[in-house]
Order: C-alpha cells, then structure tokens, then sequence
C-alpha cells in the first residue's frame, strides 16, 4: 500500500536524508527522493510494509509512545472524513526530528491544470460549462476550508487534483499562518493562472468575474456563489443554431448577442438507470409501474471520443383504493411516452410539450371513468413523476405526491418536487408547517391524474453540473421521511459511477418493507455521469 507523506522537520533536526524508513517499528519505507515544497515540508512517497497493523495515531490513543502532531488535527475533521475533495488520513505520529502525517496517495490523479484545457471536439460553451463546474467546487470547497483554516490548499495548483469522476480533489491540506493568510483574491488568482497556464481566453463573462475577484469587490464566498449561477443561467441554450468562428481556437469572439448562448451543451455523458416495483406487505394488488427508456450515442475517432445520452423515466402511482388504480397508471405511462418519444429528435422537449403530454394522459383516464361511469371513490387515478435526461440538462415534471430527489456530492440530498396535497397547499398559504399537517386530510392529494377533467403539472428545468444521482419514487417509499433519514447509507454510496445501480432499488424496497410496508413500494434510480474530457 502507497501513502503520501508530509514531513515537517522540527527546529532542532531533520534535514532532507531520510533514514530507510520513517518509523522505528520499520513499517513506512520511502519509495522515491523526498522533495522540499515551498512551504518548507518534505514530501515523499511511503510503502507501508504492514498495512493491516493499526496506525499510530489510532494507537496513540490506547497507550503508544509516540504522539499525535498537531499537523494531523485538520485531517481528523468531520468534514475530511465525509467530503470527497479533502484527502483522508491514514497515519500521524512525531519523533524527534520530524511531524509525520500519512495520507491517501493522489499523485497519479490527473491535475487540474492539464484538465483545464479541454482539448477535444467540445464547443466553446461546453468548455465554459465545465470550467464552471469546477470553478463551483472551489468555492464549496473554499467555505469548507475556512473552518478548517485550510483554504491555500485551493491556491496551490500542483494540489488540485481531479478524482475518477472528474470531481476536484486535494492532495493534501495547506494550513494558513501569519505567513500565508489567503482570502478571495487570492482564488481569483488561482483561476487567473489556470486560464494563463492552458493557453486560452476564459468566456467573457467568466473573465469578468476573475476580475472582480481580483480588485476585491466579491468580499464573500456566498456572493461568489451567486455570481457563478448568473453566468450559469446565461450560458444555458436558448436555440439550436450557432455561428461559429474557429479560426482561434484558444480565444472567444464575443459579440453582445453572445450573452445568450445560442449551441446545444453537449458534454461526454453516460446514463445508467435501474428500477423495482413491489407490491408490499400490506396489499394484494400493485398499482405502482414505471417506464424506463434510455437513447446512448457513441462517436470515436483517432483523436477524440465523445459520448451522449438521453433518458425519459416515468414512476405512477395507481390511486389507493380506487378501482382500476394499476389501469390508470399504466395508461399514464403509456401515453406520455407515446406523446414524447416520437417527437424528441434533436431538440429537448419544450415545456408546452411536456405538458401536453401530461395532458393528454389525465384525458384518456378522465374518458376511460365518464364512459364507465364511475363516480367518487370508484374513480382511477394515478400520481406522476416524470425526468428527461438530454445529456447535461434535464426537465422534471409531477402531479400528485410520487416524488424526485436530486443527490449531489456538492448539494448532497435535495427534494426537487413538492407534493400536491392539502398539508403543502397550506404551508404555502403561510400556515406553519406542523399545525398544516395536524389532520389525516394533510395528506388528501390536491392533484391527480384521471379525476377530474384537467391538471396543472409542475414542470421545471436544470442544468446537470456534476454527477447526479435522481431517485424517482412513490410514496411506499417516501413516508415517514424514510428518503431523508436513510440517504446517506441507502444512496450515496451509489453515486459512485464504480457501484452497480442495479442493487440500489431492492435496498430501497426492503427499507420501505421494513419501516413502512403499508402501501406499494417503487424506486427508479438514474445516475448522470459527466465523464473525463
């Protein structure tokens, strides 16, 4: 096992010759020449000899000799622990001559200064998006780091690094002194030299932001934050046609009208997506379907390869205890996807076609209760939750209580829909919260599929700036706050593009199964990876 090693010398001892190994139990053993940062620490490559022994610091803490550096308290943080972009400890002690901290070994990861080119067959928008994205991470990265009091290690480029998922990552943590206080102008700079460095002119607007940070008129990170979705919010499409002068590859011929960007942002994307269904432990009949549809299109030549990917993906959920709930749910299904796939060929479905989709499935159920003449209860209706996925953006839409969440490694777990029942209507109308859900009627539907003769969908779109996982799921799974309270055991773990999705439904239902189990159970998980350029 390799580990990279941070060694400070102390003020009586230490210099650059390394003994064969760094502990006296002849455990580490240098690998290559240690090499002298600019910051005075010696760094160098270990073999650890005996890697399943426990590490000092661990045994520090039960009666070891040896100490833990005060080096090493940054990295025993929460946050260093749960944040993928800060390294992880492995070991720490001192002795004598030097502080020791051992940490995952990031050397062979690609650095984000070669990345940042993006040579390739991208457009120039599409560069811009994903410089964007990791213009992002600095910044959440940055405000992690303030309480750290590690924020240099953002400004050091040989430290940012670029994990398998193309997510920023730091080698290790540079800790401010007197000596090296850093603020905002400070990761201006940083994004000065990326630019400098690759040889190309950043997107206007994105130049503008580095220059206000530089003359210091950004003073905090949340108002950077603001300033990179303003540009995010322009550089989303607008049209599918685009004028382009390629003659200088490396500049950007900015014209007023460019403010509105005018090409498709196509990125290298994969979609990988799985789905269940159960009937659960309390009913006899299962109401809930599901539609999973995914279009991958694959272009390589010698130089370059590109992949693009686009996905639709419906969840219903037969009304509880109507006749006919699992008829309604498979017509709903059924007709939005016959409303959108024929009709989704190069340009990503407007919202007057999502809703006219959604339309049309309410009029076909409505129809099927007035020719049969149902009336109250014995009327079919289903939920709808629906995303399309056309490579780095996305549509959702909803009518009743099935819902979508978004997880992020930035954002973490974010609810994207809001259920239409009576509870919601009334927070929304100022009642607080706990009073609004005080009465079983909080959860009567406001908005179905099939009852009544029209609906009002919630439809919405966003971009995709990271890898996403969406979980779409009914409300088997959603009670109780069940998605909530077990996200970070049941989810994260599969937003790792190495994990294979196809477990993570089943793990959903029998969670639901357990906690829950008095209704239907379905979960469909789509995973959107943002491949490396």
């Amino acid at each position: 096992m390799i580990w990279f090693a941070i060694l400070i010398p102390k003020a009586d001892g230490g210099g650059m010759t390394l003994p064969g190994y760094l502990d006296p139990q002849r455990r580490y053993r240098p690998l290559k020449r240690p090499v002298l940062n600019d910051w005075g620490d010696i760094e160098v490559q270990v073999s650890d000899q005996t890697p399943t022994e426990t590490p000092y610091y661990r045994a520090t803490e039960t009666g070891s000799m040896l100490s833990i550096p005060d080096l090493a308290e940054p990295y025993l943080h929460p946050y260093c622990a749960t944040n993928s972009a800060l390294p992880r400890l492995h070991d720490a002690w001192e002795d004598e001559e030097y502080a020791i901290v051992l940490l995952e070994d990031r050397s062979s990861l690609s650095p984000l200064i070669e990345a940042w080119t993006l040579k390739g067959s991208l457009k120039r928008q599409e560069v811009a998006l994903q410089q964007l994205h990791w213009m992002y991470q600095m910044t959440d990265s940055w405000m992690l780091l303030t309480e750290l009091a590690g924020r240099p290690s953002l400004i050091e480029l040989d430290n940012l690094r670029l994990d398998s998922d193309n997510l920023l990552c730091l080698q290790r943590l540079y800790l401010e002194t007197d000596a090296h206080s850093v603020s905002l102008k400070q990761l201006g700079d940083t994004w000065s030299q990326l630019f400098r460095f690759s040889e190309m002119s950043p997107h206007p607007d994105i130049g503008v932001l580095i220059q206000r940070l530089q003359q210091g008129q950004i003073s905090s990170p949340e108002r950077l934050r603001s300033h990179l979705d303003q540009i995010l919010d322009s550089l989303q499409p607008q049209s599918q046609t685009e004028e382009e002068d390629d003659d200088d590859p490396t500049g950007w011929n900015f014209r007023e009208e460019d403010f509105t960007i005018t090409a498709p942002i196509i990125p290298t994307v994969q979609l990988t997506h799985a789905g269940q269904t159960d009937i659960g432990r309390q009913r006899r009949h299962n109401e809930d379907t599901f539609l999973l549809w995914l279009r991958q299109h694959q272009r390589e030549t010698p130089t370059s390869r590109t992949e693009s990917a686009r996905g639709l993906y419906v969840l219903c959920d037969g009304m509880g205890g109507h006749e006919g709930g699992d008829v309604a749910s498979a017509i709903a299904v059924e007709t939005v996807a016959d409303r959108i796939l024929p009709y989704w060929d190069e340009e990503f479905p407007e919202q007057w076609r999502i809703n006219e989709a959604i339309a049309a499935a309410n009029t076909a159920i409505y129809n099927l209760n007035q020719d049969q003449g149902r009336r109250g209860n014995r009327r079919m209706g289903t939920t709808l939750v629906m995303l399309l996925v056309d490579n780095n953006r996305a549509a959702i839409a909803h009518v009743g209580d099935s819902r979508l969440y978004r997880l992020t490694v930035s954002g973490g777990l974010e609810l994207l829909t809001r259920d239409h029942e009576l509870g919601q209507q009334s927070i929304a109308q100022g009642v607080d919260p706990v009073v609004a859900y005080q009465t079983p009627q909080a959860y009567q539907l406001t908005q179905a599929l099939g009852p009544r003769e029209s609906v009002r969908p919630d439809v919405r779109f966003l971009p995709i700036l990271e890898n996403t996982l969406f979980l779409l799921a009914s409300d088997g799974l959603t009670d109780r706050s069940l998605v909530e309270l077990h996200w970070k055991t049941h989810l994260k773990p599969y937003l790792a593009v190495s994990t294979n999705l196809n477990f993570a439904p089943q793990e959903l239902i029998d969670l639901a199964n357990q906690e829950n189990g008095r209704d239907n159970v379905t979960a469909v998980l789509v995973r959107v990876e943002l491949k490396s350029f």
